[in-house]
């Protein structure tokens, strides 16, 4: 099947691993899932970047960062975060940042681990700490003023997001079809 996804650590090929990472199967085994930012060394994988993004920091409204331009490294050590669960791409992402600051995840001062996007961006509005969203998450409550965002020096975290499959694997027409539309015109349509 093809994939969509944004930082997968493994290497994806099997419906375990693709399941294991919250992915969910249209008819027809073709596979949507989320974006996979790190390919290297991944032979077994035809992979094309659509788009990129950036996993952005987010604070409350209110925090008195909220009008902050830029924040150091050592200032967010201070605060509480909230993270992804183990094993999601804005975790790994995250994490792959902090190892080329000299830091890690036991540096950071965790509040809460959570599933979902939303599930984080309700903490976050609700004042229980900060956390590291992808850009793209948070139109609305960007928009509306609920939350805000700050530049980390060192930052911003880019990747882009990849249409992927097994290489040895034949796409159906339908699969192909939309390979080829997210490929030309993804993109353009995610940032509309």
């Amino acid at each position: 099947g093809i994939v969509i996804g944004d930082c997968i650590r493994e290497a994806l090929g099997t419906k375990e691993g693709i399941r294991r990472y919250g992915c969910c199967y249209l008819p027809m085994d073709e596979t949507l899932a989320r974006v996979v930012v790190d390919l290297s060394n991944r032979p077994h994988l035809e992979f094309r970047a659509f788009a990129s993004d950036e996993l952005v920091l987010i604070v409350p409204a209110k925090h008195a960062w909220a009008k902050r331009k830029r924040v150091t490294l050592a200032q967010l050590l201070e605060q509480p975060v909230i993270l992804r669960e183990a094993g999601s791409g804005s975790r790994w992402c995250l994490e792959q940042a902090l190892v080329k600051a000299g830091k890690s995840l036991y540096d950071l001062q965790v509040s809460l681990e959570l599933g979902s996007n939303e599930t984080i961006k309700q903490a976050v509005m609700a004042g229980m700490g900060l956390s590291f969203l992808s850009r793209r998450t948070m139109r609305h409550e960007l928009a509306h003023g609920y939350i805000a965002l700050v530049d980390i020096e060192g930052t911003p975290l880019m990747g882009n997001w990849y249409v992927t499959h097994l290489s040895a694997k034949k796409l159906s027409p339908a699969a192909r079809a939309f390979k080829d539309f997210l490929v030309e015109q993804g993109g353009a349509l995610m940032d509309s």
